[in-house]
Parts: C-alpha cells; sequence; structure tokens
C-alpha cells in the first residue's frame, strides 16, 4: 500500500501548510497530515489513502510516496486510535487544572461565625463613615455657602427666602465626601473589591442623607434665632 511520507529536513511549515491544507481524505475531527511539536508536518499512515495529491502540491518537493504492508485499516482501528489520543490529551488538561487550581476547603460553622461577625463590623463601621461624613460635610456646605438670605416680602416672592448665597458649593462638598470614603476604607484595610453597587450606593445614600439633616438643621437654626 502507498502512503505518503514527509522528510522532516525538508519540510518547511512556516511557509507553506499546503499538505495540511488541501488533503482530501482530512476530516475536521480526524486530520491525515498535521502539525507536530517540532513544527514539521506528520502524516497518519493509517489513515492516508495513499492519492499522492499532496506529492504533487509539496513546493519543497519534501513528500514522497512510500510502500507499507498492504492492509486496509479498519474503522474500528481508526476510532479506537482517535480515542485513544483524545484521552491522552484530557488527561494532560486536568492534571494541569489539578496543579493551578487552589484547593477547595470547606468552611466549618465556626469559621462561617467568624466570617458573618467580621462582616457585620465592617458594614457597622462603613454605615458609621457615611454618617460622620455625611455630618461634617453638611457643617462645612452651611458656613461655605454664605449667609442665607433674609425673610422678607421680596426674598419670598423670588423664592429665595433664606437661600445661601452659593449653594453650590454644598454640593461640591457633598462629592467630596462620597468620594474620599473609598480613601478612607483602603486606610483601615476594608477589602473594597468585595463592594458591589448596592454598596456603593448605599454608602452614597447615608452621606446625602446625613449631609441634607445636617445642613437644613443648621439653616432652620439660624434663621429661627434671627
Amino acid at each position: 500500500m502507498q502512503v505518503a511520507y514527509i522528510k522532516k529536513e525538508k519540510c518547511n511549515t512556516a511557509m507553506c501548510n499546503r499538505c495540511v491544507k488541501f488533503c482530501p481524505a482530512s476530516r475536521k475531527n480526524q486530520p491525515v497530515i498535521f502539525i507536530g511539536r517540532n513544527k514539521k508536518a506528520t502524516v497518519v499512515e493509517e489513515l492516508c489513502n495513499g492519492c499522492g495529491k499532496c506529492v504533487k502540491i509539496c513546493p519543497e518537493k519534501a513528500i514522497e510516496m512510500v510502500t507499507r504492508p498492504d492492509r486496509k485499516p479498519l474503522d474500528a482501528e481508526i476510532d479506537e486510535k482517535i480515542e485513544e489520543i483524545e484521552a491522552q490529551t484530557e488527561a494532560k488538561t486536568e492534571d494541569v487544572s489539578k496543579q493551578t487550581a487552589p484547593p477547595k476547603k470547606k468552611e466549618t460553622p465556626e469559621e462561617k461565625v467568624v466570617r458573618k461577625k467580621a462582616q457585620h463590623s465592617e458594614r457597622i463601621i462603613r454605615t458609621a463613615i457615611a454618617c460622620g461624613l455625611g455630618m461634617v460635610a453638611g457643617l462645612v456646605s452651611y458656613y461655605l455657602a454664605g449667609t442665607p438670605n433674609p425673610i422678607t416680602t421680596a426674598t419670598i416672592e423670588a423664592g429665595l427666602a433664606g437661600v445661601q448665597a452659593n449653594p453650590i458649593i454644598g454640593i461640591l462638598v457633598l462629592l467630596v465626601a462620597i468620594v474620599i470614603q473609598k480613601s478612607l476604607f483602603m486606610i483601615i484595610k476594608i477589602d473594597t473589591s468585595k463592594l458591589g453597587k448596592k454598596d456603593w450606593f448605599y454608602q452614597g445614600f447615608l452621606t446625602f442623607a446625613t449631609w441634607y439633616l445636617s445642613w437644613t438643621l443648621m439653616l432652620s437654626t439660624s434663621l429661627l434665632s434671627a
């Protein structure tokens, strides 16, 4: 039986690969010619039908037809060889996965309790920081935004009664109070990578609420005392 034989010293797959692409006997999951680890084309002799097309299209003249024992491979033998190759590939993949994946450790009830307590304590600290910054931001906003307008007929009609001269400063102070929370968390070693969008929304809302309440309280107190 005639089968293709590739002379490795002449094969140049970096510039060619024609035999791999145009072999009529190759199938998607059953290639007759493939590129080996040495970057050279290799023929699976059991699958080669001896058509000789690869000999004609090889520009390097690296392929020739040779005679092997005249025997037609059975489909069962071909399937067995393919399954063997696939099994070896899967085994190598599993070995790599076992080496790279960290070992899984089941959490004990004691460890779960400790973790829950740590998460609860961290949540309390984050809440206290958000409320504290909001309160400070409200006080700073009141003192930086200017003197409130007096309550007179003119200011009431204009809708500016009790309004401070530069209220936009208060909003800027609020934004600063929200942004610096991440820096404070890093200083006190709170892992911010575990915080999701809901957690940050919670932090921002608490800061806004206490900022609004403290600023409004200061404004109301100043207007009542006036």
